[in-house]
């Protein structure tokens, strides 16, 4: 029951919302729902998996609900995200003179979709929930002031109606193979299957659910569509979102299918469904990470490191070890903490400064330093450099890599790492380093409505990055009981248990600690000191002063840019997408021109069509 308990009360939430109470109620009651469901989140933990059925019968099956670890891990994730989201937004949307119930009547209802679809008990009740996930989130995402905010939300869109009707099909599938809608059924099943049928089973689920992971190349809904609704928004559906799709690709594929069924879709020698699987993750991983060095929105650098980081949780997967997969059901939670955490930073730095973009930044240190660290420790998870939590999880993908004998996919996780490492130094530097604008110098940190889920986030990073044991030990039940495989041996601290080397985060942290103080030491023991203003300082043999901007932030890698924009408009996704948008709007324009708005073309039209049905009828009956 915890389950119905946990989606009736999101449903419920959404629905109220929607009521013209004043601002200030829908923003308590928000926040006293998300609290309540945080709450039986966590109670579900204890709950082990556990079945419920509906009194509702559709081709044979019953529809239903199951709570499982996987399930568990992942609404957790949803209703962690959803509190600290409204918590932000209850300071951060007074500024917005245009929100009203919508925002948290929309999120609310997302909520019970996503959560719908990490307890579906069938495929049927699988694929409503995702239809009722896919168009909550089309008008959620548009709640928010950019002026193409319904065009890159209908962007979303077409891709999402794109991936239900794949997963249709996929289900579709299913039914004529196993004469039923039920998990057990397809399992049962499967080694009767043909290779060819079981082939076209995976890619249809792969197509649909990559569609919502943002797998390379169907990842071109996410960055505008994304970026252009509300701050908070944008944190919450890069967060949690987007992982939806690599929810169901853990589940369908590796729990359902499994992995010693995906190895029967061999090609040659080692080039199988996981081997292919694994280059989509290594071009997600790089493409859309050197792109993010383009970028001068923060928004949209960070929501195409989004992309990025999903393409390190499907190589975890595509490993087929306990580490690798370990290492990519870790990344996701590690993921959402440092990338949410960076996110809501940069809307506090919105909130005061009104604006997001890099190139109007600069000098914001001192003034908000709350956001500053919010920052550095988010960009230190997302490159992957310990102590952080990220550092762990990668470790784990790399590790799991060089054992697998798997070194050029290896090597793109490393140039992924590199490119992320470039841009986020991008990000930091424009925000709060060099010289502060004018217009800024009277501005200060963010109200403690917003400071407090940066610093939890920031406590998150660091404590999971240390103490990596707290999830692992969700992911070791998880292999062991949804995914019937090797748990991970795991300690509080990390890895202790592999033949060729282990990880020991207290001991990596301990090392951190002792290099910062020393660090610090020899700063106290350096040559003295003194402040001086900013403009106290010289370039180019110049001294500089208030009216020269010596702030590099415009073209920040002004000589990669060149080389990476030629690559990226080769990119085969650019033109897949921009052939297909061509396509149907000259489709689009033909049929258009039909509709003359002419009484006498129509009346021609109805003419010419009873003549091509009598025509038909009569070669049927011979008249």
């Amino acid at each position: 029951m915890i389950v119905f308990t946990i989606i009736g009360l999101c449903l419920a939430g959404g629905l109220i919302s929607f009521f013209p109470f004043p601002k200030a109620f829908r923003s308590v009651l928000a926040l006293f729902v998300s609290a309540v469901v945080l709450y039986y989140s966590i109670t579900a933990l204890s709950a082990g998996t556990v079945t419920v059925s509906l009194p509702l019968t559709v081709m044979g099956t019953t529809l239903g609900f199951m709570l499982s670890p996987l399930s568990v891990y992942f609404i957790l994730m949803i209703a962690s995200l959803t509190f600290l989201t409204v918590l932000f937004s209850m300071a951060f949307m007074k500024k917005k003179d245009k929100w009203n119930g919508s925002y948290y009547g929309w999120l609310f209802l997302k909520n019970a979709g996503m959560i719908g679809v990490v307890s579906a008990g069938d495929f049927i009740t699988l694929f409503l929930a995702w239809e009722f996930m896919s168009w909550t989130t089309f008008f959620f995402m548009q709640e928010g002031e950019e002026k193409n905010v319904v065009a890159s939300s209908s962007k979303y869109l077409t891709y999402a109606i794109i991936s239900g009707m794949t997963l249709m099909f996929a289900v579709g599938v299913v039914y004529s193979q196993t004469g039923s809608l039920t998990y057990g059924a397809l399992i049962t099943a499967l080694p009767a299957i043909s290779p060819g049928t079981l082939l076209l089973m995976v890619s249809l689920f792969l197509v649909a659910f990559g569609i919502e992971a943002a797998a390379y190349p169907m990842h071109l809904w996410v960055p505008d569509s994304y970026a252009n609704t509300y701050s908070p928004i944008t944190a919450f559906l890069a967060g949690i979102s987007t992982r939806m799709g690599i929810f169901a690709i853990i589940f369908v594929l590796f729990g359902i299918i499994g992995i010693d069924h995906l190895d029967r879709l061999t090609i040659i020698g080692k080039i199988n469904f996981r081997y292919i699987l694994g280059w989509i993750a290594a071009f997600t991983i790089v493409i859309p990470t050197y792109t993010a060095l383009l970028q001068n929105d923060g928004k949209k650098l960070m929501t195409w490191h989004g992309i990025g980081q999903g393409g390190y949780m499907l190589l975890g997967l595509a490993t087929g070890s306990s580490l690798g997969i370990a290492g990519g059901i870790f990344h996701i939670v590690n993921y959402l903490t440092y990338i949410v955490l960076i996110l809501l930073s940069l809307a506090a730095v919105e909130y005061r400064t009104g604006t997001t973009n890099l190139n109007r930044l600069g000098g914001l240190l001192k003034k908000q330093p709350v956001a500053y660290l919010g920052v550095l420790t988010g960009i230190i998870g997302l490159a992957g450099i310990p102590p952080m939590n990220g550092f762990v999880s990668k470790w784990f993908i790399y590790k799991a890599l060089i054992e697998g004998h798997y070194p050029f996919l290896a090597a793109a996780a490393f140039i992924g790492t590199l490119g992320t490492i470039l841009s986020v130094y991008k990000f930091i530097h424009n925000i709060f380093l060099g010289q502060l604008p004018k217009e800024y110098e009277n501005i200060k940190e963010a109200p403690l409505p917003m400071t407090i889920p940066i610093v939890v986030l920031m406590a998150a990073v660091y404590g999971l990055g240390v103490f990596p044991g707290v999830v692992l030990s969700i992911i070791a039940n998880i292999q062991a009981t949804v995914l019937h495989s090797a748990p991970i041996q795991y300690s509080l601290y990390g890895i202790d248990s592999l033949k060729s080397g282990n990880l020991n985060m207290n001991i990596v942290n301990i090392v951190f600690i002792i290099a910062f103080f020393v660090g610090f030491l020899v700063y106290l023991l350096g040559s003295r000191s003194r402040k001086v203003s900013q403009y106290n300082t010289y370039a180019a043999g110049h001294f500089i002063d208030e009216q020269i901007d010596y702030n590099f932030n415009y073209h920040f890698y002004a000589a990669m840019e060149h080389l990476i924009k030629k690559k990226l408009f080769a990119d085969i996704s650019y033109k897949i997408e921009g052939g297909t948008k061509r396509f149907f709007e000259s489709v689009g324009d033909y049929i258009k021109g039909i509709y003359t708005g002419n009484a006498a073309t129509y009346a021609m039209y109805v003419v010419a069509t009873l003549v091509l049905l009598i025509a038909l009828l009569g070669s049927q009956y011979g008249l």
